[in-house]
């Protein structure tokens, strides 16, 4: 073979080297199981290859992509994880008039939408009231992390040993990809149960791999191993085609053979794509607009979920934690918590709002139950599922109104109860995906992707 540092790669050479593979009885599969597959590959983005199965999965699942449309009120979607379960009673949800262990430290404040109330510690984002809709009265029987994590993140109430796909997956499979820049990605990590489930590895989020609050924050698998410029990745994708060339008439009916090529096609427009790398790049950004969101790592992973979205990403998870106060609740949440929070969101909403891309993109803010209304003896608030608060804004989605309401003590809904049913159904419909299709596990078993739901109409415009 050619020194590829001087010169372009001989076709004579590769059809050479092609032959004596295929005379020694190898397939083009065992070639890239081999050791080749590093010296061949490795500059062609390999550990990004996983990601982009979108069209095989989707095919093996019976789907197929379709433009968000027909009924889509929302082209994108951010999902904010409150990681831990926050407290509807010190949020969204106040109780003033009930008795001192229930209503707790806080006060409420009033917002700009005449009625709607909130904590006094979400200065920013009372005015911001008239952009989002607050649901009073999401109830769960999950009150255990992981199973409430599941059935918020899915819609489904978790099963042994049966992984339903998130939202996220969801969404990569069924719309089409805008862009070389992965669909679905995570920020700064995935979110507990945000995966593909059955659908396969392959439709699980891209994460970047760092804190977008770093001043050294670089993203995982988007730049060129040292020594391998573009030229060499160019050369080295032609050696590539030329193995899959003679290999390609005894794969010619295989879908894993042909996935697989696309897998390394799209790794290839990634590495390649200086629109898709910018939109990672945070230092484009001015000084005053970071500030604005908050040096941290919420405040930068929800400016960096705005960049995303205008690169043409899909879905976009956020993953905050910090809400699990079982105990001295309120000085976390009123110190460390709630102000991080308050500024980052009120931002985000303000920062969508005025580039245009509020109306196409749905914010989606949840978390895996609420907090019980009678405040334990260490001065927090434990696990309560019965009733909740989430915040919804953007496409589709009604400003300045409340849905459903909790009792006098926030312990259970008194109107409009809101089921992780109905949430999922929300979230597809806004996204133009039909909530009531089924799609097919490998074992064959076909699941509704909102079961029994049906959209919050009351929080749609």
């Amino acid at each position: 073979m050619t020194n590829e540092t001087n010169t372009e790669y001989d076709p004579n050479a590769c059809s050479e080297y092609n032959r004596l593979l295929t005379s020694a009885g190898m397939t083009r599969r065992e070639l890239l199981g081999s050791g080749l597959r590093v010296g061949l590959l490795s500059a062609m983005g390999l550990g990004l290859t996983d990601l982009f199965a979108l069209s095989g999965a989707a095919n093996a699942a019976g789907q197929t992509p379709v433009v968000a449309g027909a009924g889509a009120t929302a082209q994108s979607c951010v999902l904010i994880w409150l990681g831990g379960g926050p407290s509807h009673l010190d949020t969204f949800d106040l109780k003033p008039d009930a008795p001192r262990e229930i209503r707790g430290n806080f006060k409420p404040i009033e917002t700009n939408v005449k009625g709607i109330r909130i904590s006094e510690h979400l200065p920013m984002l009372a005015k911001q009231a008239d952009k989002y809709t607050l649901i009073r009265s999401v109830t769960s029987p999950e009150a255990a992390h992981e199973r409430g994590a599941h059935y918020m993140m899915t819609g489904f109430e978790p099963l042994p040993g049966f992984a339903v796909p998130s939202y996220g997956s969801v969404a990569s499979q069924q719309l089409t990809r805008r862009g070389a820049i992965p669909p679905y990605i995570a920020v700064p990590s995935p979110v507990m149960y945000g995966g593909a489930g059955f659908l396969g590895a392959a439709l699980d989020p891209f994460s970047p791999g760092g804190d977008p609050n770093d001043g050294g924050f670089k993203v995982r698998d988007l730049e060129l191993p040292g020594g391998v410029t573009k030229e060499r990745m160019d050369r080295r994708r032609n050696l590539r085609d030329a193995v899959d060339s003679a290999f390609s008439r005894f794969e010619k009916g295989s879908d894993r053979a042909r996935t697989v090529n696309s897998f390394y096609d799209q790794a290839y427009k990634l590495l390649a794509s200086e629109d898709a790398r910018a939109a990672f790049d945070l230092s484009k950004e001015k000084n005053e607009l970071r500030d604005a969101y908050g040096r941290n790592t919420l405040g930068q992973s929800l400016l960096l979920s705005r960049r995303l979205i205008e690169g043409g990403v899909r879905f976009v998870s956020v993953n905050t934690g910090g809400w699990d106060t079982h105990g001295n609740g309120f000085n976390a949440l009123q110190h460390s918590t709630l102000p991080p929070f308050d500024r980052a969101l009120a931002t985000f909403l303000s920062d969508l709002e005025t580039r245009g891309m509020l109306k196409s993109t749905l914010v989606f803010v949840v978390g895996e139950f609420g907090r019980t209304p009678i405040i334990n003896r260490d001065g927090g608030r434990d696990h309560h599922s019965r009733c909740f608060s989430v915040l919804m804004a953007g496409g589709g989605i009604k400003g300045g109104t409340v849905v459903g309401a909790s009792d006098s003590k926030g312990f259970e809904p008194a109107e409009r109860p809101v089921k992780p049913e109905d949430l999922s159904a929300t979230v597809y419909s806004c996204l133009g995906i039909d909530y009531t299709q089924s799609i097919s596990s490998p074992e064959g078993v076909r699941v509704t992707l909102s079961r029994g739901g049906r959209p919050v109409e009351q929080a749609l415009a």
